[in-house]
């Protein structure tokens, strides 16, 4: 079992360590790719993406059923249950694979006409978006032969040929984009690097695990049918929250511009890297909670969830509390003058953000015991609601509009209803849980907020050097109140498990 912890710690350092390269990069890079394909073609390039968001429907949850059988089989040596489940999900996979090509064709010749895109940029925009149908149909192809390394607890390898893919796709659209071209060749170099990834990751799977025969081929029906009424599930949560997570961008595109996609896209991308942040612990703690399910271990999965989430909440409005303050200044120093709207979506999005990121803990205790079922009803209460209020406010408040629509959902889904559906899974006390949330959350926004603010009016951060310094600053007052507040012994407790010790 300490093994087992202890390849979780990798896990973590390694998926923190691809994040950070990736904010780095997209920090150093983005404004210099926006400004060179403009705003109307990087937004161009949103819708693009935003569109085959849709299509990853068609996993049909197949990626998340792997995880949690894979893991599960792991736990107890079962590799011919493990070939059985891989091979079914090949055979699958294959077919999917095919359907996305075709889907992608039809998509490019009649969704991109529905939005506001200027002419010149339709002929960019269809042939991008087949570059990158290709692209998902062959990741499809690859998912069982060299993208599952996760569901084997071995998501450092994953997220190591992610910094790499990362570096080398980053440098190459540098170098297109200084040579004067456009989307197409931007498209190839998401292609070229993406293929080369997975590529690798199934050399390095046949490697660790020679045990792993796939075959194309159907397993039989018992293999089938637990994928499938696991799958089931996971794939219309995915359906479901793809369209929450896509939508603000299609009903942009549809009701304003393709200028206003970006404006928006650059302050929901904080958010997203944020969410990255949190996601590099809640996921590879999949595999670790359907292990301790297998084995009968509740205890455990409590001590992830309770300890997890208000580490997560001092986090998340730690950031919450510097964006507050600091947003205007970063999206000013950053993108330059004209994006003054991005920064005030930004502002609208962060705080309900930071109290609805922390419970990707809660979506990964509900996938590694089987009771995702819950978060399928919560995920599409949450959509059916952003879609309706964005429609309305959208047409009274613009971008700021989209943002409400988002952020209202989320206060009261995730601060209310989560918690209770969690309760008795885990057994938790709501009222300790309520009061550890106001504890840390409220701690962690109060201290960065009046912090930042009282630095920011002895010294205007209208320079990097003096923003760093004062956002640096406000980490370590921050940390230090923490380290003040928080249980040490228990904090050492965390530490010695991540390390293997007992």
């Amino acid at each position: 079992m300490a093994n087992l912890v202890r390849q979780f710690g990798k896990n973590i350092f390694t998926s923190w360590a691809s994040l950070a390269i990736r904010v780095l990069l997209v920090f150093l890079v983005n404004p210099f790719i926006i400004h060179t394909l403009g705003n109307d073609q990087y937004g161009v390039w949103v819708l693009v993406i935003s569109i085959l968001n849709y299509i990853t429907i068609l996993d049909l949850g197949l990626k998340q059923a792997l995880v949690r059988f894979i893991s599960k089989y792991m736990g107890v040596k079962d590799y011919d249950r493990i070939n059985s489940v891989l091979s079914t999900a090949f055979l699958i996979y294959n077919i999917v694979g095919v359907l996305v090509i075709i889907l992608t064709l039809f998509l490019s010749y009649f969704a991109l006409d529905q939005l506001n895109i200027p002419d010149q940029y339709m002929f960019q925009g269809r042939v991008a978006l087949i570059i990158m149908g290709i692209n998902m149909a062959l990741g499809f192809f690859w998912v069982v032969r060299g993208d599952s390394l996760g569901a084997f607890h071995r998501y450092d390898i994953t997220y190591g040929l992610m910094i790499l893919e990362d570096v080398l796709r980053t440098a190459a659209i540098i170098i297109l984009l200084k040579c004067g071209y456009g989307l197409i060749p931007f498209a190839l170099a998401f292609f070229v690097f993406s293929q080369l990834k997975l590529a690798a990751g199934a050399g390095f799977q046949r490697r660790l695990f020679p045990f792993v025969k796939i075959r194309l081929r159907w397993s039989g029906h018992g293999a089938a049918r637990e994928v499938f009424k696991y799958g089931l599930i996971s794939f219309l949560i995915s359906v479901a929250w793809l369209f929450i997570s896509n939508t603000d961008n299609v009903l942009i595109g549809y009701f304003l511009s393709t200028s206003a996609v970006t404006k928006y896209s650059i302050a929901a991308g904080f958010i997203v890297y944020l969410r990255a942040f949190i996601h590099a612990v809640s996921f590879p703690l999949r595999p670790m909670i359907s292990h301790y399910d297998a084995v009968d271990k509740i205890g455990n999965i409590r001590f992830i969830y309770t300890r997890g989430t208000k580490y997560f909440y001092f986090l998340t409005f730690l950031v919450g509390g510097i964006t507050l303050v600091f947003g205007d200044h970063l999206i000013s120093l950053w993108m330059g003058p004209g994006y003054e709207e991005s920064a005030m979506i930004l502002k609208i999005l962060v705080l309900p953000a930071a109290v609805f990121l922390p419970q990707a803990l809660a979506a990964s205790v509900m996938y590694g015991v089987d009771k995702h079922r819950n978060l399928l009803y919560i995920i599409i209460v949450e959509g059916m609601f952003n879609l309706i209020l964005s429609v309305i406010l959208v047409k009274r408040y613009g971008l700021a509009g989209i943002a409400y629509g988002t952020v209202i959902p989320q206060i009261i889904i995730y601060l209310i209803i989560v918690p209770m559906i969690i309760r008795p899974i885990l057994n938790i006390d709501l009222r300790r849980f309520y009061l550890s949330f106001v504890y840390s959350a409220g701690g962690a926004l109060g201290i960065s907020y009046i912090s930042g603010y009282l630095l920011t009016l002895l010294l205007t951060p209208d320079g990097w050097a003096v923003f760093f310094a004062e956002v640096a600053a406000v980490i370590l007052i921050s940390i230090l109140f923490g380290y003040l507040v928080f249980d040490r012994e228990e904090t050492r407790i965390i530490f010695n498990r991540l390390r293997g010790r007992d």
